[in-house]
């Protein structure tokens, strides 16, 4: 993967850090590891920062939260170092127990980034991006604003980012099918004001988004 993500975002706010380099380095070199185990996650871990950098820009978040909110969408996945192939490459359908075992990545990447200082804003995306503001999601059953910030805005544009990508199990959806379905489902599985975010953006700036720019 580029060793793009965090300078990129400093660059965008024009502000750049020599001091940083030791960072960057280290977030390359768990991305390149990660890229390594699934070979799906470059593209979709480039396309979930944009998106999150533009929806957390909207939010108004200040320059620590981007960069927390920038790793952990970088990192979200990194649990998955630790599950075993039979179950990450697996083709078809996981069963129940493959499924429990899946499920625990985001522990397995809270503990993979324990210890990292400039880290730790990024762990709780990690460690809770698939929390639900209902309470129904894991691995911690947390609820409404008990869920990092961060990690409610990386939820929606993952999802956002699964509907509209094509998968080996489904088709990509069209951008206004994907809006509507966050729609449909704020209050219930996405925070309701990180979704309101995401609608005042225009259709236009996340179509540029997905097609690259």
């Amino acid at each position: 993967m580029k060793r793009t993500l965090g300078l990129a975002m400093q660059k965008q706010i024009g502000i750049v850090n020599p001091d940083e380099q030791a960072e960057l380095a280290t977030l390359s070199a768990l991305a390149a590891t990660l890229r390594m185990r699934d070979a799906e996650t470059q593209g979709h871990s480039e396309r979930v920062v944009k998106f999150s950098l533009v929806l957390g820009r909207e939010l108004g978040l200040n320059l620590t939260q981007m960069k927390s909110l920038e790793h952990g969408s970088l990192l979200h996945d990194i649990g998955k170092i630790g599950v075993p192939d039979s179950i990450l490459r697996k083709p078809g359908r996981l069963t129940n127990v493959e499924w429990i075992r899946m499920r625990e990545h985001p522990l397995l990447g809270l503990q993979i980034l324990s210890g990292v200082d400039f880290l730790k804003g990024a762990s709780l995306v990690v460690a809770q991006h698939h929390e639900r503001w209902d309470g129904k999601g894991y691995p911690f059953g947390i609820s409404g604003k008990g869920i990092d910030r961060n990690a409610r805005i990386f939820a929606v544009v993952d999802a956002f980012d699964a509907m509209t990508s094509r998968r080996v199990y489904h088709l990509a959806e069209t951008f206004e099918a994907a809006s509507a379905e966050l729609r449909r489902t704020a209050g219930q599985q996405f925070d309701p004001e990180v979704v309101d975010a995401f609608v005042r953006i225009p259709r236009e700036q996340w179509i540029d988004c997905m097609n690259g720019g």
